[in-house]
């Protein structure tokens, strides 16, 4: 029995405008990552990463998203995010925040990523109700998919 090892890459995304939500779902992100490499990398590339790729995790309002691919597709999966310029229809770019081996290390990461985020913007938030609100929305990491 062979031991299939994958690789989760933790990525933020980055628009060039500021906007408050991203309109990207799992489906959006995957067919464009899958289309860059196929353009960079060509069919080999593409056939070595099509068959262990996915998006586990997409937050539109933190901009995160998890990035699950096979351990022998990772590098062509990491040389090619900064390399894109258009996710789905909003400009911006990916910044690599973590690799990881396991998917409970990848969201313990980004758990402690978005507890930072959070103490840096309190300070700026003056009533309880918005920090409040602010708390939830930044927290909210549903792994459901």
């Amino acid at each position: 029995m062979v031991r299939i090892k994958n690789r989760y890459i933790a990525v933020q995304i980055v628009p060039y405008a500021p906007v408050k939500t991203l309109r990207l779902n799992d489906h959006t992100l995957t067919k464009c990552l899958l289309q860059n490499v196929e353009k960079y990398y060509g069919v080999f590339g593409l056939g070595l990463l099509e068959h262990g790729f996915r998006v586990k995790y997409c937050n539109e309002r933190t901009k995160i998203a998890i990035i699950r691919c096979l351990h022998r597709g990772q590098r062509y999966v990491s040389s090619i995010l900064p390399l894109i310029t258009l996710i789905g229809d909003v400009r911006g770019k990916f910044r690599t925040l973590y690799t990881g081996a396991t998917i409970i290390q990848c969201n313990k990461f980004i758990i402690r990523h978005q507890r930072q985020f959070l103490d840096r913007m309190m300070g700026q938030v003056a009533s309880a109700k918005e920090r409040q609100d602010l708390f939830k929305r930044v927290m909210e990491f549903d792994m459901d998919r």
